[in-house]
Protein backbone atom coordinates (compact mmCIF):
# COMPACT_ATOMS: atom_id res chain seq x y z
CA UNK A 1 0.00 0.00 0.00
CA UNK A 2 1.56 3.34 -1.03
CA UNK A 3 2.20 5.89 1.76
CA UNK A 4 -0.56 8.40 2.32
CA UNK A 5 -0.04 12.06 1.57
CA UNK A 6 -0.03 14.59 4.41
CA UNK A 7 -3.38 15.94 3.19
CA UNK A 8 -4.93 12.47 3.25
CA UNK A 9 -3.50 11.76 6.71
CA UNK A 10 -4.91 15.01 8.07
CA UNK A 11 -8.33 14.33 6.53
CA UNK A 12 -8.49 10.87 8.10
CA UNK A 13 -7.36 12.25 11.47
CA UNK A 14 -10.08 14.91 11.46
CA UNK A 15 -12.74 12.36 10.49
CA UNK A 16 -11.60 10.05 13.28
CA UNK A 17 -11.60 12.73 15.98
CA UNK A 18 -14.96 14.09 14.83
CA UNK A 19 -16.48 10.63 15.16
CA UNK A 20 -15.15 9.88 18.66
CA UNK A 21 -18.12 10.91 20.77
CA UNK A 22 -16.88 8.91 23.76
CA UNK A 23 -13.42 10.51 23.82
CA UNK A 24 -13.29 12.57 27.01
CA UNK A 25 -12.41 16.28 26.85
CA UNK A 26 -9.02 15.92 28.55
CA UNK A 27 -7.87 13.18 26.17
CA UNK A 28 -9.09 15.10 23.13
CA UNK A 29 -7.26 18.26 24.19
CA UNK A 30 -4.04 16.37 24.91
CA UNK A 31 -4.25 14.51 21.60
CA UNK A 32 -4.68 17.67 19.54
CA UNK A 33 -2.05 19.71 21.39
CA UNK A 34 0.65 17.13 22.07
CA UNK A 35 0.57 15.68 18.56
CA UNK A 36 0.92 19.05 16.84
CA UNK A 37 -2.46 18.95 15.16
CA UNK A 38 -3.62 22.43 16.21
CA UNK A 39 -3.19 23.76 12.67
CA UNK A 40 -6.24 21.65 11.80
CA UNK A 41 -8.45 23.96 13.87
CA UNK A 42 -6.64 27.32 13.62
CA UNK A 43 -4.85 29.02 10.72
CA UNK A 44 -4.32 32.74 11.44
CA UNK A 45 -5.80 35.13 8.90
CA UNK A 46 -3.02 36.89 6.91
CA UNK A 47 -4.59 40.29 7.65
CA UNK A 48 -4.84 39.76 11.43
CA UNK A 49 -1.30 40.77 12.43
CA UNK A 50 -1.50 44.05 10.54
CA UNK A 51 -4.79 45.04 12.14
CA UNK A 52 -3.48 44.06 15.56
CA UNK A 53 -0.55 46.43 14.95
CA UNK A 54 -3.07 49.16 14.09
CA UNK A 55 -4.99 48.40 17.28
CA UNK A 56 -1.92 48.68 19.50
CA UNK A 57 -0.94 51.93 17.77
CA UNK A 58 -4.46 53.23 18.44
CA UNK A 59 -4.15 52.23 22.11
CA UNK A 60 -0.87 54.21 22.26
CA UNK A 61 -2.63 57.23 20.70
CA UNK A 62 -0.36 56.97 17.67
CA UNK A 63 -3.21 56.27 15.26
CA UNK A 64 -6.65 57.75 14.64
CA UNK A 65 -9.37 55.31 13.66
CA UNK A 66 -12.94 54.41 14.52
CA UNK A 67 -12.31 52.43 17.70
CA UNK A 68 -15.42 50.28 17.54
CA UNK A 69 -14.99 49.31 13.88
CA UNK A 70 -11.30 48.50 14.46
CA UNK A 71 -12.09 46.00 17.22
CA UNK A 72 -14.96 44.53 15.23
CA UNK A 73 -12.57 43.93 12.32
CA UNK A 74 -10.06 42.24 14.62
CA UNK A 75 -12.83 40.01 16.02
CA UNK A 76 -13.88 39.09 12.49
CA UNK A 77 -10.31 38.18 11.51
CA UNK A 78 -9.79 36.23 14.75
CA UNK A 79 -12.75 33.98 14.14
CA UNK A 80 -12.07 33.78 10.42
CA UNK A 81 -8.84 32.06 11.53
CA UNK A 82 -10.81 29.07 12.83
CA UNK A 83 -10.59 26.26 10.30
CA UNK A 84 -13.98 25.05 9.12
CA UNK A 85 -15.80 28.38 9.44
CA UNK A 86 -18.73 28.42 7.05
CA UNK A 87 -20.36 31.79 7.70
CA UNK A 88 -19.57 34.97 9.61
CA UNK A 89 -22.72 37.03 9.88
CA UNK A 90 -23.26 40.42 11.47
CA UNK A 91 -26.35 41.39 13.43
CA UNK A 92 -27.40 44.70 14.95
CA UNK A 93 -29.85 44.87 17.84
CA UNK A 94 -31.94 47.77 19.07
CA UNK A 95 -28.82 49.19 20.72
CA UNK A 96 -25.86 50.49 18.66
CA UNK A 97 -24.04 47.18 19.03
CA UNK A 98 -22.99 44.67 16.41
CA UNK A 99 -23.03 40.98 17.13
CA UNK A 100 -21.07 38.53 15.01
CA UNK A 101 -22.35 34.99 14.55
CA UNK A 102 -19.80 32.40 13.45
CA UNK A 103 -20.76 28.90 12.38
CA UNK A 104 -19.50 25.91 10.43
CA UNK A 105 -20.45 22.46 9.18
CA UNK A 106 -17.20 20.65 8.31
CA UNK A 107 -15.41 17.93 10.25
CA UNK A 108 -12.72 20.46 11.16
CA UNK A 109 -15.40 22.61 12.79
CA UNK A 110 -16.75 19.61 14.70
CA UNK A 111 -13.23 18.88 15.97
CA UNK A 112 -12.94 22.51 17.09
CA UNK A 113 -16.27 22.32 18.95
CA UNK A 114 -15.18 19.16 20.71
CA UNK A 115 -11.81 20.69 21.58
CA UNK A 116 -13.72 23.59 23.17
CA UNK A 117 -15.92 21.19 25.21
CA UNK A 118 -18.95 22.17 23.11
CA UNK A 119 -21.67 19.81 21.83
CA UNK A 120 -21.90 19.15 18.11
CA UNK A 121 -25.52 20.31 18.08
CA UNK A 122 -24.52 23.92 18.74
CA UNK A 123 -22.71 24.91 15.56
CA UNK A 124 -22.58 28.69 16.20
CA UNK A 125 -20.42 31.04 18.28
CA UNK A 126 -21.89 34.45 19.16
CA UNK A 127 -19.39 37.33 19.41
CA UNK A 128 -19.83 40.84 20.80
CA UNK A 129 -17.20 43.62 20.65
CA UNK A 130 -16.63 46.23 23.36
CA UNK A 131 -14.02 48.95 22.81
CA UNK A 132 -14.74 51.00 25.93
CA UNK A 133 -12.71 52.43 28.79
CA UNK A 134 -14.73 50.77 31.55
CA UNK A 135 -14.99 47.06 32.19
CA UNK A 136 -17.76 44.99 30.66
CA UNK A 137 -20.55 45.43 33.18
CA UNK A 138 -22.70 42.74 34.72
CA UNK A 139 -25.64 44.18 32.73
CA UNK A 140 -23.73 43.91 29.43
CA UNK A 141 -22.54 40.42 30.33
CA UNK A 142 -26.09 39.35 31.21
CA UNK A 143 -27.32 40.73 27.88
CA UNK A 144 -25.06 38.39 25.92
CA UNK A 145 -26.11 35.50 28.17
CA UNK A 146 -29.72 36.33 27.34
CA UNK A 147 -29.02 36.45 23.60
CA UNK A 148 -27.25 33.10 23.78
CA UNK A 149 -30.09 31.46 25.65
CA UNK A 150 -33.12 33.09 24.00
CA UNK A 151 -32.09 33.69 20.38
CA UNK A 152 -29.62 30.81 19.99
CA UNK A 153 -31.05 28.33 22.46
CA UNK A 154 -30.41 25.25 20.33
CA UNK A 155 -27.68 26.48 17.98
CA UNK A 156 -24.98 28.04 20.18
CA UNK A 157 -23.25 27.14 23.45
CA UNK A 158 -20.50 29.77 23.39
CA UNK A 159 -20.60 33.55 23.58
CA UNK A 160 -17.40 35.61 23.36
CA UNK A 161 -16.74 39.23 24.22
CA UNK A 162 -13.80 40.70 22.33
CA UNK A 163 -13.07 43.64 24.59
CA UNK A 164 -10.28 46.10 25.34
CA UNK A 165 -11.08 45.57 29.02
CA UNK A 166 -12.04 42.58 31.11
CA UNK A 167 -15.40 42.20 32.86
CA UNK A 168 -16.38 43.20 36.38
CA UNK A 169 -15.42 40.67 39.03
CA UNK A 170 -12.81 38.98 36.82
CA UNK A 171 -9.39 38.70 38.51
CA UNK A 172 -6.62 40.81 36.97
CA UNK A 173 -4.19 37.89 37.26
CA UNK A 174 -4.85 34.12 37.33
CA UNK A 175 -5.48 33.04 40.90
CA UNK A 176 -7.55 30.63 42.91
CA UNK A 177 -10.88 32.28 43.59
CA UNK A 178 -12.73 31.81 46.87
CA UNK A 179 -15.83 33.73 45.80
CA UNK A 180 -17.27 35.14 42.60
CA UNK A 181 -19.00 38.48 42.11
CA UNK A 182 -20.52 40.75 39.45
CA UNK A 183 -20.12 39.53 35.84
CA UNK A 184 -17.86 36.69 37.02
CA UNK A 185 -20.66 35.37 39.21
CA UNK A 186 -23.13 35.76 36.32
CA UNK A 187 -20.75 33.77 34.10
CA UNK A 188 -20.64 30.86 36.57
CA UNK A 189 -24.35 30.93 37.31
CA UNK A 190 -25.28 31.04 33.62
CA UNK A 191 -23.08 28.03 32.92
CA UNK A 192 -24.50 26.11 35.89
CA UNK A 193 -28.08 26.72 34.71
CA UNK A 194 -27.65 26.26 30.95
CA UNK A 195 -24.38 24.41 30.35
CA UNK A 196 -23.32 27.30 28.08
CA UNK A 197 -20.26 29.53 28.28
CA UNK A 198 -19.63 33.26 27.93
CA UNK A 199 -15.97 34.29 28.02
CA UNK A 200 -13.91 37.45 27.42
CA UNK A 201 -11.00 37.91 25.02
CA UNK A 202 -9.35 41.09 26.37
CA UNK A 203 -6.40 43.36 25.61
CA UNK A 204 -3.89 41.04 27.30
CA UNK A 205 -5.16 38.12 25.21
CA UNK A 206 -4.74 40.19 22.02
CA UNK A 207 -1.12 40.83 23.03
CA UNK A 208 -0.62 37.08 23.46
CA UNK A 209 -2.21 36.39 20.06
CA UNK A 210 0.06 38.97 18.45
CA UNK A 211 3.00 37.13 20.04
CA UNK A 212 1.86 33.85 18.46
CA UNK A 213 -0.62 32.39 20.95
CA UNK A 214 -3.38 30.21 19.53
CA UNK A 215 -6.93 31.62 19.76
CA UNK A 216 -8.40 28.11 20.17
CA UNK A 217 -6.08 27.37 23.10
CA UNK A 218 -7.01 30.67 24.74
CA UNK A 219 -10.73 29.93 24.36
CA UNK A 220 -10.30 26.38 25.69
CA UNK A 221 -8.45 27.63 28.78
CA UNK A 222 -11.16 30.20 29.50
CA UNK A 223 -13.88 27.58 29.10
CA UNK A 224 -11.98 25.33 31.51
CA UNK A 225 -11.90 28.20 34.02
CA UNK A 226 -15.69 28.48 33.82
CA UNK A 227 -16.05 24.75 34.43
CA UNK A 228 -13.70 24.99 37.42
CA UNK A 229 -15.80 27.76 38.96
CA UNK A 230 -18.62 25.36 39.81
CA UNK A 231 -18.82 25.05 43.57
CA UNK A 232 -17.16 28.41 44.23
CA UNK A 233 -19.29 30.67 46.41
CA UNK A 234 -21.22 33.37 44.57
CA UNK A 235 -21.05 36.85 45.99
CA UNK A 236 -23.60 39.48 44.95
CA UNK A 237 -22.79 43.04 45.90
CA UNK A 238 -26.35 44.34 45.87
CA UNK A 239 -27.61 44.57 49.44
CA UNK A 240 -31.35 43.95 49.48
CA UNK A 241 -33.29 45.55 52.30
CA UNK A 242 -36.91 46.42 52.80
CA UNK A 243 -37.72 50.11 52.57
CA UNK A 244 -40.85 52.19 53.02
CA UNK A 245 -42.98 52.26 49.89
CA UNK A 246 -42.34 55.49 47.96
CA UNK A 247 -45.31 57.91 47.82
CA UNK A 248 -46.24 57.17 44.20
CA UNK A 249 -46.74 53.50 45.16
CA UNK A 250 -47.96 53.90 48.72
CA UNK A 251 -51.00 55.84 47.53
CA UNK A 252 -52.35 52.61 46.01
CA UNK A 253 -51.92 50.57 49.18
CA UNK A 254 -55.21 49.20 50.55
Amino acid sequence: MPPRSREETERLFVEAIAALDRLDDKTRVELLESSGWMHLVVRPSPALNGRLDDYFEWCSEKREENAGELLEEIAYLLFQSLVGVGNLRSFQSYAPQHDLVVDGESNNWIVLLEYLHLPKSGRSIVVECKNQDEQVSDQQFSRLCGILQNKFQDTSHLGVFVSRTSATGFPKKPKRERSLRDARATQALFHAKTGKYVVVINHDDLIRIKQGANIAKILEAKIREVEASSGVALEFNNEWKEIVLPPHLAKHKV
